[in-house]
């Protein structure tokens, strides 16, 4: 009876809390997504004035996604919670990325794509630093590696 109650338990904690991956997949959808937005749509602007505050609310419910997911999570202590914390900062390289593929003249943007480019970077790096200071501050954890 023991046995049974134990392996239970093992099998509701490994999918207690899918909210790490829905994080990890939701940054590295923003990732490849900006990727592709700014490489396959070079110098795009809408011409509605209104679609230029597009980009900002995209930005805002990402970082509240993100955040949330977060709060959820914070708690654990697993590895997951580690790689969702390198994960988080690959749309900041992304974005570092297409901004000196322009300053080099390869990537040719427009006033509206360099503005979704400023908010991807000032959001992710947001979400980023939070996360790390959840998981890293606040809960007192640090990375070892264990030699033996």
């Amino acid at each position: 009876m023991a046995a049974a109650d134990i392996r239970q338990h093992a099998a509701r904690a490994n999918v207690a809390h899918p909210e790490e991956w829905f994080s990890i997949l939701l940054s590295l959808a923003a990732t490849v997504g900006s990727a592709l937005f700014f490489w396959l749509a070079p110098d795009f602007s809408p011409e509605s004035r209104i679609a230029w505050a597009i980009p900002g609310w995209i930005a805002g419910t990402y970082l509240f996604t993100q955040i949330l997911f977060l709060l959820v999570s914070a708690t654990q202590i697993r590895a997951l919670g580690v790689f969702d914390s390198i994960v988080a900062i690959l749309p900041v390289v992304a974005g570092l990325v297409m901004i000196v593929e322009w300053l080099i003249g390869h990537l040719p943007l427009s006033l509206f794509q360099l503005n979704a480019l400023g908010l991807l970077i000032a959001t992710s790096l947001a979400e980023f630093l939070l996360t790390v200071w959840i998981r890293f501050v606040v809960n007192r954890r640090t990375i070892a590696i264990d030699g033996a």
